[in-house]
């Protein structure tokens, strides 16, 4: 049951980069911030959690200038952030 998400993550990312190399060009600003992870649902009586896998600031090249998870998980350390 790990795995499935994390594979499903891996091709959703492909597919995101995909576009944002593509469209970085029509940015309004010069960059954006890109953030993705995996959401875990939980039971209706507990809160869900947002797994954060990556946060990178992206210029109008479509490039990652900018590595930002740290600044976000400083308490913690994901398994899975590499």
């Amino acid at each position: 049951m790990v795995e499935l998400p994390l594979a499903l993550y891996d091709s959703q990312e492909m597919l995101i980069w995909d576009i944002i190399r593509k469209g970085a060009k029509g940015f309004k600003t010069n960059g954006a911030a890109v953030l993705g992870g995996i959401q875990i649902n939980t039971a209706p009586d507990t809160l869900d959690y947002f797994l954060p896998l990556r946060f990178d600031w992206v210029n109008g090249k479509g490039e990652v200038v900018e590595d930002l998870l740290p600044a976000i998980t400083t308490e913690w350390s994901s398994p899975y952030s590499g």
